[in-house]
């Protein structure tokens, strides 16, 4: 495998695990478990003021996570673009590693805190962006 297809199936790993994300959590809100629906309204009945600003920890509790995906998809859109302007400057090296380091980094809260779904992402992103840095070449075609 090229270091190329490796930085891609890395950064392209974190799209889909925040897309995978967003639309799960909103499955998930529209039909939801009756133990989730107690726990849900348990949420909804704490009421607190956060910056002048009255919300349910059920509110907050959703926009973190619509905000995660959100910002899952964007990390790895963000690697795409690092990738391709590192390839146009001969500077592959630092685009791999900060995709491997926060891969890394996620993956281990992943594993202490989360799911299989973005253990295995992570994992693949990690894994991916490990091969990319031992090939040394190119992350992206030249434009």
């Amino acid at each position: 495998m090229s270091s190329t297809l490796a930085y891609r199936i890395g950064a392209w790993s974190w799209i889909v695990c925040g897309a995978g994300h967003t639309v799960l959590d909103v499955a998930m809100r529209l039909s939801p478990k009756p133990d989730e629906e107690r726990v849900d309204a348990a949420l909804r009945a704490h009421v607190f003021e956060l910056g002048g600003i009255q919300r349910t920890s059920y509110e907050v509790m959703q926009g973190i996570s619509l905000a995660m995906g959100v910002a899952i998809v964007t990390v790895g859109v963000l690697l795409l673009f690092v990738g391709r302007l590192a390839s146009s400057s001969d500077r592959t090296r630092p685009a791999i590693l900060i995709g491997l380091v926060t891969s890394v980094v996620m993956l281990g809260l992943s594993v202490a805190l989360l799911p299989s779904p973005p253990i295995v992402l992570l994992t693949v992103a990690s894994v991916s962006f490990g091969i990319a840095l031992l090939r040394g070449e190119p992350t992206a075609a030249p434009r």
